[in-house]
């Protein structure tokens, strides 16, 4: 949609799980069938056979896509509860197990599973993935780099990881630490322009280290498809509305850094090497301890961080009429992510006397039926 620069698109990742055990499981040919029937090629398939992806349209319009997203897992999850299975949208699955995984059998996926081995094995985790398209479709290699300072905060709005193999992790996002096991992950390199960008890919294409661009899964990156910025950093929220305000976030951090190009336009290696500490703070405590501000060097909260980014961005909210989603942002400050949420459960029912696989169960039926509540209802609620 040329006339207007920034079009947003929304993918998402959900585990499939029966619904009388909660367990994950290979996906059923039906399933699938009926998902493709449904909604065409906006559902896939993704690296392990547990795993469901889904894609919006292209976008300008915040209600469009609500309507768009919410479709897309309404459909899904009742194709799902059809074939007696559920969807959880978070990282992390509770109780997942990875050895017990199987691998998509497509060429792709056979050649990416080829290259990891165990890891892929290993890469038992779901996020959420946001493309924007800024004016200015050459400067993406400059905003990569301009945006990494956001990406901590966007991280700790989003967390919804606590668990993995069955345990409390003490993280509140731990589907970054198992995400990092794989190459090519974490922080995109500090390129000086696209010419630099382009002769790395070139390298590694031309090493047969990687076949493409795609094959970078830092935490935010040009994509290879469309012309837009990538921001793959977020876990995928259990609620729609928080992946929807997250994205006008990305979506309005994107326009500011265009129309302010010296904004963090002197990012070096050491200001890098904070910006990875405060991904570390941001997996290890979500919004709850505090990041490390770039300028002052002091540990800032993450309230502190949005309302200053609220200031800044006001022009960009205004342009993009993305207030509703900085209200949902403070909601879930107020309320917690969905890692809050199941870690109050699980602990709920501990203390309750129920033992841990029985907490892990409740948490499990929460994501469940949080997943895809309200979908189906009212497209314009902005309810919990």
């Amino acid at each position: 949609m040329p006339h207007h620069p920034y079009t947003f698109g929304l993918e998402e990742e959900y585990f499939l799980v029966r619904r009388n055990r909660r367990r994950l499981r290979h996906m059923p040919k039906t399933f699938f069938a009926r998902c493709h029937e449904a909604l065409g090629e906006r559902v896939g398939s993704e690296l392990l056979q547990t795993q469901v992806e889904v894609q919006t349209g292209v976008h300008h319009d915040v209600d469009a896509a609500r309507a768009d997203l919410f479709n897309l897992r309404a459909t899904v999850g009742r194709i799902a509860e059809e074939q007696g299975l559920s969807i959880l949208a978070a990282g992390t699955h509770p109780m997942g197990v990875w050895r017990d995984q199987v691998s998509t059998d497509k060429p792709h996926y056979d050649r990416v599973m080829q290259q990891l081995q165990m890891l892929g094995h290993r890469n038992l985790v779901c996020g959420l993935h946001v493309h924007v398209q800024p004016a200015d479709t050459s400067a993406r290699i400059d905003l990569l780099k301009r945006l990494q300072p956001f990406l901590p905060m966007l991280l700790a709005l989003s967390t919804s990881s606590p668990f993995w193999m069955g345990h409390p992790t003490g993280l509140m996002g731990y589907r970054q630490t198992a995400y990092q096991e794989i190459p090519r992950t974490g922080l995109p390199p500090l390129f000086t322009d696209q010419a630099g960008y382009d002769r790395y890919v070139a390298r590694m294409v031309q090493s047969g280290t990687i076949e493409n661009a795609s094959f970078l899964w830092w935490a935010i990156r040009p994509s290879l498809a469309f012309p837009t910025l990538e921001l793959r950093v977020p876990d995928c929220c259990t609620h729609a509305e928080d992946a929807l305000a997250i994205a006008q976030l990305f979506r309005c951090l994107v326009r500011y850094l265009e129309r302010h190009p010296q904004r963090h336009a002197g990012l070096d290696a050491g200001v890098q090497a904070i910006i990875a500490e405060n991904l570390w703070r941001a997996q290890r405590h979500g919004y709850d301890a505090g990041l490390i501000d770039l300028a002052s060097g002091k540990l800032v909260s993450v309230r502190e961080m949005l309302r200053n980014t609220q200031d800044a961005v006001a022009e960009d909210i205004d342009a993009l009429q993305a207030a509703p989603a900085f209200e949902r942002l403070w909601q879930i400050l107020e309320e917690g992510t969905s890692a809050h949420h199941q870690l109050a459960i699980y602990n709920e029912h501990l203390r309750a006397g129920e033992g841990r696989l029985e907490a892990l169960q409740a948490v499990v039926d929460w994501l469940g039926e949080a997943s895809v509540a309200g979908t189906a209802l009212d497209l314009s609620t902005n309810d919990r």
